[in-house]
């Protein structure tokens, strides 16, 4: 039965699960992965589609989990021949020295659900925030008591009539503006946020956030929260504020540098004595014991090749 990759990538996005979508782009034979071969790699390590075998799946899955963590794409090249410097056009490059032989070529972007912008406040300046977060794809969520249906916007907004604890990837501003401030503020912390920020003067954030901690919150969870919010333009209108607060959140999301050479395969994983792949021991394809050692391999072909003269691929 085909794998039908798009339906089971629209149900996971459905759900609201991040994975990564591993396409074949290019192979050198010999190799039994085929061009345009799609799988599905998810966050907990496992793969569903067929790109190939071997060598180079645990490669594949361990790129795929560290471009979910990430939310960056990456082409990566498996390879026993070394590109030319010339010829440079990979973000990461590994070097197999499988029986096999072949050369695999992969593009593995991650699909991630939509950041969610926690809104506190019934206020202009929540309103004019919660509206143009809408246009930047973020999940936006307005939440106050007593907030009207009548106000002006965007029908992509979710309204909630409380102070809500959200859970999943949120970043959150507070703009209660003296309307239950540590209510907004306790439920903004217990969300567990990537970013947290309160519209409010330096002054006045001092007194609430002693109030915070005689509430119990501890200091450090405290110390997370951002205040004023936004970057300083000289904002004076709820519009400008709201823009203030998004360049914020724009640039928080944006920071890493993303480097176009390529990286080369190092990390804290066993080193599989044959093909000199690395391998995670918790997903490697087979393991062998000897003279007191574990050793682990990417896959049977490498452990029982090395099974019959250990002493000779032992460095």
């Amino acid at each position: 039965m085909t794998f039908d990759w798009i339906k089971r990538a629209s149900q996971l996005q459905e759900d609201g699960h991040p994975f990564a979508i591993a396409t074949v782009i290019n192979t050198v034979a010999p190799t039994s992965a085929k061009p345009m071969s799609k799988a599905i790699i998810h966050d907990d390590g496992k793969l569903e589609g067929w790109i190939g075998g071997g060598c180079s799946i645990n490669t594949v899955i361990s790129e795929g989990l560290k471009c979910i963590k990430s939310g960056k794409s990456i082409i990566l090249r498996l390879s026993p021949e070394k590109i030319s410097d010339d010829k440079i056009t990979y973000k990461k490059e590994v070097f197999l020295t499988c029986e096999s032989g072949g050369t695999l070529e992969f593009h593995i972007e991650p699909v991630l659900p939509m950041t969610k912008l926690i809104i506190y406040g019934n206020t202009p300046t929540a309103h004019a925030l919660a509206n143009m977060g809408s246009f930047l794809n973020y999940e936006c969520n307005l939440c106050s008591p007593g907030i009207s249906s009548d106000i002006d916007l965007s029908r992509n907004i979710k309204i909630h009539n409380s102070y809500k604890t959200f859970s999943g990837n949120c970043v959150i501003v507070v703009a209660s503006q003296g309307e239950n401030d540590i209510q907004a503020l306790k439920s903004a912390i217990g969300s567990k946020p990537k970013y947290v920020s309160m519209i409010i003067s330096k002054k006045k954030a001092s007194s609430i956030m002693k109030q915070l901690e005689k509430n119990g919150l501890n200091k450090e969870e405290i110390s997370k929260v951002k205040f004023p919010a936004g970057v300083d333009i000289n904002a004076k209108t709820p519009e400008e504020i709201a823009i203030s607060i998004l360049a914020e959140l724009i640039n928080d999301r944006n920071s890493e540098d993303d480097h176009e050479a390529v990286i080369l395969e190092v990390n804290d994983s066993e080193i599989d004595p044959i093909c000199k792949m690395n391998v995670d021991p918790k997903n490697a394809a087979d393991s062998y014991k000897f003279d007191g050692n574990m050793y682990y391999f990417c896959c049977s072909g490498c452990k029982e090749k090395f099974a019959l003269e250990p002493l000779v691929y032992i460095d």
